[in-house]
């Protein structure tokens, strides 16, 4: 299993993992129909300036999980996905702590999607995650977790 940082790919294997990340990841477009808009608009343009990050693992050509990352005014992970045939094998620990370091905080703001929460929720009490809030900003609730004095 190898880890990869898509700020650290050069050229073609930049283009190459930036555009299959987002095929991995377009199953978002349900929940935000701008995601497309959303990832290449603003996510990779914060990856090229240092202030996001993608980090992703693989275990030849199958993607175990990746996390997007954005780091500016909010330490938040913004994608959180493990291959389903890699869960309950400690990976997700793996890409948290990726996600911690980059953020510089184990406590990041996440949103959650209602119909999701059972998935995240060995994740939220691991590593004691609070609920701040619940948006209905999107199509269905989300949950709000660590953002710690703001309204959403």
């Amino acid at each position: 299993m190898e880890r990869y940082v898509l700020s650290e790919m050069k050229d073609k294997n930049f283009s190459k993992g930036a555009n299959e990340i987002y095929l991995l990841t377009d199953y978002n477009k349900l929940q935000y129909p701008d995601y497309y808009k959303w990832f290449y608009g603003k996510n990779i343009p914060r990856v090229i300036t240092g202030n996001g990050e993608i980090i992703f693992y693989l275990d030849g050509l199958e993607v175990v999980g990746l996390t997007i990352l954005k780091k500016d005014f909010e330490a938040k992970i913004c994608t959180f996905m493990v291959n389903p045939e890699y869960r309950k094998k400690g990976f997700s620990s793996k890409l948290l702590e990726d996600s911690f370091d980059f953020l510089g905080t184990d406590k990041p703001l996440i949103t959650i999607p209602e119909g999701r929460l059972d998935e995240f929720s060995s994740i939220i009490d691991a590593y004691g995650w609070e609920e701040s809030s619940i948006t209905s900003k999107y199509y269905t609730p989300e949950y709000v977790f660590n953002d710690f004095g703001k309204k959403r």
